[in-house]
């Protein structure tokens, strides 16, 4: 009986004098090296609570006097440490501290320099909380080994409290430096006997061992971790112990210890060790019990050749469960049938399953079936068994999302002689993409293997393209339509391939809208552009940028100048002309003068009106600051909102710049969060938005 169980009664009965007798018992037959003083600490915890912190101090002090003559240091230094937490002065506790310490870390290899660093022996400051620091460190001494997730096992070259990192080496990197305060994070301990420590210590063994025998293997690492573990971090602790070539067939092999339970499914699934393959399946028995009947599933397809009892109660539980769920949820019933057919047991099914998928829902319970091939195995029993399966087929074509099942579908129309459905529902896809995304890709990415392109591969289909970079809708498909960008994708090919100069002059003006497609991806698309049609190079006009009401103001000031002052300044410079000798007639110069700045402004109205690139605040995008946007800019406590507009609208007291001043030139391009000088001064973009919202 420990101390514990012995002082626990004692303790409910207030009997404090035989506690203290007991304690004094075990410390009279003697201490080992290595006792565990867990439950002495915890006792005198117990005393405290009870009002005997006097009893308990003194208590404490004795085991600690005893510690010392037995040299159980490591022991007596956790003892001194709770002791200086529970003193109101643990400087009281310095000379024993420190010399417990030096005891118990002396002869590590950096204790000298670590303690320099933590100024042990000096009066000031903490010793506990050197002593901590010391001890946390120097876990993290030369020659400690250790595992790194995605490195493998590692052993410390060095310790540099001085810079506070260590240094290891690992297997295919050398001199890894690793802060001390994150070593605790990345870098697991490995204690004798664990399989990655021999991976260092004896490493030809190790990898012989592997080749040999991989599930005895795999069975040690479970053993050595503790845990269970996920196939990425299998494949990290065996990294140089598996050649990387043979990682597929040593984890195939691995895999088959029948002491081994795989829980989860995917990239989260675990795999766990059991004492023996008979816990291995009660394990599996349990956590088939309290699984949902996905889980189930995917328990029975990991497991259904184990043994051929659990097989059998696999397939009996699932039976149940799919006749269960024949009405509620048709979709999964037809799965857990479809895996009770695989099984290697004869279970007849509770019902045929053909009838799940038979009705006007038989659509939506084909698209809410997980695995793919099993939707597969459906379209064949619709096709062959039910008179309307191309009405089916045509409402399941815009609820799928898997790109060969919707190839599939669209062959079997065709072959089925129902093209016409085909086309309506290719037509549906083009006409309004937003609202049917899967498809669309799948017919961008169907054409884009065609040879030559059809005719639907246009420049309409070209700009629908662009717009799903950048449309909501279109979700986690963008970075796949981004890839049509690229040189030999869909979007080079009708560039290349389509006959239309003013469209490619419209791609090449406008592609710098679209901030959702990177620069590479634009700059790729203008060059084929360029390529195909190589006068689109020749420089153009710098267009002006204005809003509508600039716009419209600049027209009315052209057609002021036309109907009103330059009839004015013509009759005026008849007039003057009439006074007669005109190298002395003041009036004739001036209107001379007059008419030919008024000449001079109509040109330069009419080239910057034939330029005019009007600004839509409904089409402006705000990712970056661009012409038409607003930018709020901070630095501390000043704020300044700042708009870009064209050269008409440029208020700079008011903080309208034109697209062309140097301020600008300075924001042009930049996006929220980015640091900015402006005026003299570093800004914060704070946001973005439309200059009119």
């Amino acid at each position: 009986m420990d101390l514990l169980e012995e002082a626990g009664p004692l303790i409910d009965e207030r009997r404090f004098d035989q506690i203290e007798a007991l304690w004094m018992s075990k410390l009279e037959a003697g201490l080992s090296p290595d006792v565990d003083i867990a439950a002495f600490l915890e006792l005198a915890r117990l005393l405290r609570r009870s009002d005997e912190r006097t009893r308990a101090d003194a208590l404490l002090g004795l085991l600690a006097d005893s510690l010392q003559e037995a040299d159980a240091w490591p022991q007596r230094l956790k003892l001194l440490k709770e002791l200086a937490r529970l003193a109101k002065n643990p400087a009281n506790l310095r000379k024993e501290i420190e010399e417990a310490v030096g005891k118990a870390w002396g002869s590590r290899p950096s204790f000298r320099r670590v303690a320099a660093q933590v100024g042990l022996g000096q009066p000031a400051g903490n010793p506990l909380e050197k002593a901590e620091k010391i001890e946390s460190w120097l876990l993290f001494d030369q020659g400690e080994i250790f595992f790194m997730p995605g490195r493998g096992a590692g052993v410390v070259v060095e310790l540099n409290p001085d810079l506070g990192i260590c240094r290891l080496d690992f297997e295919k990197e050398k001199r890894v430096s690793i802060p001390l305060g994150a070593a605790p994070k990345f870098l697991t301990p490995l204690p004798p006997g664990h399989l990655l420590r021999d991976k260092i210590e004896n490493p030809e063994a190790l990898q012989k061992r592997a080749v040999s025998d991989p599930a005895g293997t795999f069975a040690q690492l479970l053993q050595s971790f503790g845990r269970a573990m996920t196939v990425s971090e299998v494949k990290d602790a065996v990294l140089g112990i598996v050649p990387e070539t043979r990682w597929s067939s040593w984890w195939t092999a691995a895999r088959k210890n029948p002491q081994i339970v795989t829980f989860g499914s995917g990239a989260k699934a675990t795999y766990g060790w059991n004492d023996s393959s008979e816990q291995a399946e009660l394990s599996i028995r349990r956590d088939f019990a309290q699984a949902s009947p996905r889980a189930m599933i995917e328990i029975a397809r990991k497991h259904g050749s184990r043994s051929p009892q659990l097989t059998r109660h696999f397939a009996a539980s699932l039976s149940k469960e799919a006749e269960r769920l024949a009405r509620s949820e048709p979709s999964l019933a037809w799965e857990i049938i479809a895996l009770i057919e695989r099984l290697p047991v004869e279970v007849p099914p509770p019902f045929d399953p053909a009838s799940l998928i038979a009705g006007s829902g038989a659509a939506r319970i084909v698209a809410g079936i997980s695995d793919r091939a099993l939707r597969e195995r459906a379209l064949d029993v619709i096709q062959n068994s039910q008179a309307e399966w191309t009405k089916i087929f045509g409402e399941l074509f815009f609820m799928e999302e898997d790109p060969r099942i919707l190839s599939q579908i669209v062959s079997r129309l065709e072959s089925g002689g129902a093209a016409e459905i085909r086309d309506r529902l290719i037509d549906e896809t083009l006409r309004y993409p937003r609202r049917h995304p899967r498809a669309f890709y799948w017919y961008c990415k169907m054409i884009s293997e065609a040879e030559p392109l059809p005719e639907r591969a246009s420049y309409a289909l070209l700009w629908q393209m662009v717009e799903a970079t950048g449309s909501d809708e279109f979700g986690a498909l963008k970075p796949r339509f981004r890839e049509l960008f690229d040189r030999g994708g869909l979007g080079i090919r009708i560039i290349m391939n389509s006959d239309n100069e003013e469209q490619a002059r419209k791609l090449v003006e406008t592609i710098e809208r679209y901030g959702s497609i990177e620069e590479y991806r634009r700059e790729t698309m203008k060059a084929a552009a360029h390529m195909k049609y190589p006068q689109l190079r020749e420089p153009q006009a710098e267009p002006v940028y204005a809003t509508a009401e600039a716009f419209a103001a600049k027209r009315e000031e052209l057609e002021h100048l036309r109907k009103v002052e330059i009839p004015a300044n013509s009759k005026a410079l008849q007039t003057a002309r009439e006074m007669g000798d005109l190298r002395e007639n003041f009036e004739y110069k001036a209107a001379r003068q007059r008419a030919e700045y008024l000449s001079a402004r109509v040109g330069e109205l009419q080239s910057e009106l034939s330029r005019v690139r009007l600004l839509d605040p409904n089409e402006i995008d705000t990712s970056v600051i661009r012409i038409g946007t607003r930018a709020s800019l901070r630095n501390g406590d000043i704020q300044r909102d700042v708009t870009i507009l064209g050269p008409w609208e440029s208020d700079p007291e008011h903080g309208v710049y034109s697209n062309q001043s140097e301020v600008a030139r300075a924001l042009l391009g930049r996006s929220a969060g980015e640091i900015v000088s402006f005026m003299g001064n570093d800004y914060q973009i704070e946001s973005i938005s439309r200059w009119k919202s």
